[in-house]
């Protein structure tokens, strides 16, 4: 009688455990029509060194995404990056590798579903765990039930692991947020 119970539950809610509704639910919260905005600290671990900083993101899509820090501002339209320097007024232009997974990647929740082995679903929140054979890199992105997510974890290297917590999730950015970028001196294109 219990297992026909838990059948039945498994026929009403079949994407419940299948590691992809997931990781489509936190795709659909970050990519948004009127964008998403949150907090994040960067936790990066290389053998005994650590360094953290804290940035604020914005994405208006899938393509176009806005990182602010103290030190330095990066844009990230469709597979271009741009790189604003503060102190020395630099811009930094290069494109991104379409196959290279790595923080913007993870950031912006772009992850191939292959990738995914694992989904532990707690009360409250769920982890989703991958691994990148052809880099090596495994980790984990925690997400709310509705989506938002809270953690992020990628380890790329024995003794390298960058952790990412993941604050003050809101929804709708200014496009002219994307516009009102610091002014350079300087225009570096690595790509040219």
């Amino acid at each position: 009688m219990l297992s026909n119970f838990f059948l039945s539950l498994a026929l009403l809610f079949p994407n419940l455990t299948n590691d992809g509704f997931w990781l489509n639910k936190l795709k659909s919260t970050l990519h948004q029509p009127s964008g998403v905005q949150f907090l994040i600290d960067i936790e990066q671990k290389e053998f005994d060194k650590i360094s953290t900083v804290t940035a604020q993101v914005k994405m208006r899509d899938t393509t176009e995404m806005l990182i602010i820090m103290d030190n330095e501002t990066i844009l990230i339209s469709s597979d271009t990056i741009r790189t604003y320097n503060k102190a020395t007024k630099q811009l930094i232009i290069d494109k991104i590798i379409s196959e290279e997974f790595g923080l913007f990647t993870l950031i912006r929740g772009a992850m191939d579903p292959s990738y995914l082995v694992k989904s532990d679903i707690f009360k409250d929140k769920v982890l989703l765990r991958f691994n990148i054979d052809e880099y090596g890199y495994s980790g984990s992105i925690a997400v709310l039930k509705n989506g938002i997510p809270t953690t992020m974890s990628l380890s790329y290297d024995h003794n390298q692991v960058i952790d990412i917590d993941v604050k003050n999730f809101k929804v709708g950015v200014k496009k002219s947020d994307f516009l009102n970028l610091p002014k350079v001196h300087e225009i570096i294109n690595l790509y040219e």
